[in-house]
């Protein structure tokens, strides 16, 4: 039975994760580097972390440290809670210090797990370890105060989630009983082909860049991005996407605009008011609204339909322009499929077994 477990990232959904872990009797560490220790003294001035919004409670860690080996030393389970961006990063912060048994869930995944295997071995580590990622986050949230976070839903323990190797899910899944409700995908690539913000985020916030640069951290996508235009563009994504889903022998996991189509009509559904009303930002395009999605599931969704001799025609136009907005090469340097290791000529039956399998 689990009960001791590390969250590491202290931005919102860190933050979240802390407090209901706490909340609900497990002995928490919360973790991250010196940036972040003024956060951490907050917590101790106030007492805890007060969640509002959706959910409400306060909880405090038992420990907070910006010191990696204090906080991997006994855990059970390592929740990663970063921007992918930090993925390399947090590996090789915490890969001298990981212990034999210790389960590492990156949320959202975002195909984290390979950067993380990667490392780990570059690193030399031994330590038996499973990597597995979530699709989707934990919890949408924002950090409103010092030591409070706004969250835009209820509290939801069940998610879709892959090791790597897939073979590794089942175990890991039995071990978490207890602190999650989580199901198996088939593999990693499963919970990011079906990544719901490559839908939100991308097409919507690159056509609402001139507003975004206008307003600034008065910008908030789900009150001003979906217009009529917008949304139908949205949906020129969603059906290459899907294709690529279908092509893939799986299935598109429930309706990825969903989101949208509620705050469109917020009178027939109060239930996302909330979120509609705290859920804020991009303040900027430097944002991992794009960075995250666009070099995430976005890259790797166009670098699967290649392999498979597919077009994404659309989502390829916005990965382009949203990289010339940021002088990024999002499918140069995204996680494709050539980029995490698997060269042109496999084929999807070889990849498959090189991510199930030992």
């Amino acid at each position: 039975m689990i009960e001791r477990i590390t969250v590491i990232g202290a931005g919102s959904t860190g933050h979240a994760v802390a407090s209901v872990m706490s909340q609900r009797g497990f002995q928490v560490t919360f973790h991250d580097d010196e940036r972040f220790a003024s956060r951490f003294e907050d917590i101790r001035k106030l007492g805890g972390i007060t969640l509002r919004g959706m959910m409400h409670g306060t909880g405090m860690p038992a420990r907070m440290t910006t010191d990696p080996a204090e906080a991997v030393r006994g855990a059970q389970a390592i929740f990663v809670h970063v921007m992918s961006d930090r993925h390399e990063e947090i590996a090789r912060r915490i890969a001298p210090y990981v212990e034999d048994g210790q389960h590492i869930l990156i949320i959202p995944g975002n195909l984290g797990a390979f950067v993380f295997r990667k490392v780990f071995q570059e690193l030399g580590v031994t330590a038996k370890v499973t990597l597995t990622e979530k699709e989707g986050n934990f919890c949408p949230c924002r950090l409103t105060a010092p030591a409070e976070v706004t969250t835009g839903m209820p509290l939801n323990l069940k998610g879709k989630v892959a090791s790597l190797p897939a073979c590794q899910t089942e175990r890991v899944l039995k071990d978490l009983e207890g602190v999650v409700e989580y199901t198996p995908n088939r593999n990693v690539f499963e919970g990011v082909i079906n990544a719901g913000n490559v839908i939100n985020h991308i097409a919507s916030t690159v056509l609402s860049a001139a507003e975004i640069d206008h307003k600034g951290k008065d910008y908030a996508l789900f009150k001003y991005a979906f217009t009529p235009r917008v949304v139908h563009c949205i949906g020129k994504v969603r059906a290459e996407r899907k294709a690529v889903i279908e092509a893939m022998g799986m299935a598109e996991h429930g309706n990825p605009m969903g989101m949208i189509e509620k705050v469109q009509n917020l009178a027939e559904h109060p239930e996302v008011h909330t979120f509609y009303k705290y859920m804020d930002g991009p303040d900027a395009l430097d944002h991992r609204y794009l960075h995250e999605d666009c070099g995430c599931g976005g890259a790797f969704a166009v670098s699967m339909a290649k392999r498979l001799g597919l077009e994404m025609p659309v989502l390829t136009a916005f990965l382009g322009v949203a990289g010339a907005i940021n002088d990024r090469d999002y499918l140069r340097d995204g996680r494709t499929l050539e980029n995490l290791g698997f060269p042109e000529g496999m084929s999807l039956e070889e990849i498959y077994k090189a991510v199930e399998t030992e």
